[in-house]
């Protein structure tokens, strides 16, 4: 949702005590937790994450009441504040912008969904509304604590609210812990993306839960086991499953991801409703598709198959209740096998976030697998002009609707047809 610019900024004067940078906050509402991000950037105006799972972009003035209210302030003393910062309105104007803020807040500690981060279909995010100043949302492949703490600590500096580590096969359970628990100490929006049978071993998901877990996504590939686990590993279909419980269990987003392919297609439509009858509200989707007729690619979706099949995706959900988000499509590698490619997962989850490797390496969500800069050795102006992300945003904002597949949620940042705009995978 958009919060309509409430007053004229002064120019030159930035709001005052509300520096650029990431602020959080808990807040006590029904005899739960709440937690909000606060996210000011340069210019004064900002964004407001409520529990890792709504969003709301705010005016410079939005981001002064925000702060305010979440500070816990009264409402006279931040409309006090806000007047002496700018003009243009009366003091009965500003005591009903501050209620609006507060109605804001009251409706987002409540989402209808559950899980964080929204992508380019939400109108908050959308195409036409002013481009973010940098990312939400990193992805990390999952490694050392020493590594984990610098790029952790770097991505607070940077305001970017959530971070999604990659679990690979065979992951480090003391790694994994920890790592949630320095992104929770920090304040970050933690999550883990990964397989079954490395989430789900003895105790991890508990472990995880207690370390400030806030949502862990499940490869989940097939509700035909033979399907599963013929890509994702023998025994990894019920491990899948155990996996969701347990985090469900634990008060943990629990988050099915999926993978378009030709085989998963077959079956998708019962994939959903298994997935919905476990009461998992939550999937993200992501296609592998190849523009090769060779039969090692066989497995890979074709770009001509990928609306067809996106369509047919989006209307299972919608019958089934369960809230989708496609990530950019991976191209496919004849060189790896199907199966492991889909579980490295998606490069980024969505198109506001960014991948950032255990070197500090940081790649654009969509493109040839070209380095973006250094997180660790680069500001973010240098990052934001480097060629992969120029070529990013001249897609991005660049018209790729057609009148074929009109309204698909898979076509709200990119062409799936479009090979230009999937992201090539990245070893490791």
């Amino acid at each position: 949702m958009d919060i309509p610019r409430l007053l004229k900024f002064v120019k030159g004067e930035l709001p005052g005590d509300v520096r650029p940078g990431l602020y959080h906050f808990m807040r006590e509402a029904d005899g739960a937790i709440r937690r909000f991000h606060l996210r000011v950037d340069s210019g004064g105006d900002g964004l407001l994450v409520a529990n890792a799972a709504a969003m709301a972009r705010l005016s410079p003035s939005g981001v002064v009441i925000a702060k305010g209210l979440l500070d816990g302030d009264d409402s006279a003393a931040i409309v006090r504040r806000v007047k002496k910062r700018f003009r243009g309105a009366t003091d009965e104007r500003l005591a009903a912008d501050v209620a609006a803020v507060a109605a804001l807040i009251e409706r987002m500690e409540s989402p209808e969904g559950g899980y964080p981060i929204l992508n380019l279909a939400d109108p908050a995010l959308g195409p036409k509304s002013l481009p973010l100043e940098r990312p939400i949302s990193a992805d990390v492949p999952l490694c050392a604590p020493f590594h984990v703490a610098r790029l952790l600590e770097r991505l607070w500096q940077l305001a970017i609210p959530h971070v999604t580590f990659v679990a690979g096969r065979d992951c480090n359970e003391s790694h994994l812990v920890r790592a949630v628990e320095r992104g929770s100490d920090l304040g970050l929006i933690t999550g883990v993306r990964g397989r079954g049978s490395d989430l789900a071993v003895s105790t991890r998901i508990n472990d995880m839960a207690a370390a400030g877990l806030d949502h862990l996504d499940v490869y989940c590939f097939s509700a035909d086991n033979e399907v599963h686990n013929a890509l994702a590993g023998r025994g990894d279909g019920k491990m899948a499953v155990r996996a969701l419980a347990a985090a469900s269990k634990n008060e943990v987003c629990a988050v099915a991801q999926l993978a378009l392919t030709r085989s998963t297609l077959e079956t998708i439509d019962r994939t959903l409703e298994t997935i919905a009858g476990h009461g998992i509200e939550n999937a993200c989707v992501f296609a592998v598709a190849t523009t090769e007729a060779e039969p090692a690619s066989a497995g890979a979706m074709s770009a001509g198959e990928l609306p067809p099949a996106a369509g047919m995706v989006e209307e299972s959900a919608e019958r089934l209740g369960v809230r989708l988000m496609w990530y950019p499509t991976v191209r496919f590698d004849p060189a790896i096998p199907l199966g492991e490619q889909l579980c490295r997962g998606p490069r980024t989850g969505g198109d506001w976030a960014i991948r950032v490797e255990p070197d500090g390496t940081v790649y654009a969500p969509r493109g040839p697998a070209t380095p973006a800069g250094n997180l660790l050795e680069d500001d973010w102006e240098t990052i934001e002009k480097s060629e992969p992300f120029a070529r990013y945003r001249e897609r991005l904002q660049s018209d790729t609707r057609c009148d074929q597949c009109p309204g698909l949620s898979i076509c709200a940042a990119d062409c799936p047809r479009e090979p230009a705009g999937w992201a090539d995978g990245i070893s490791g």
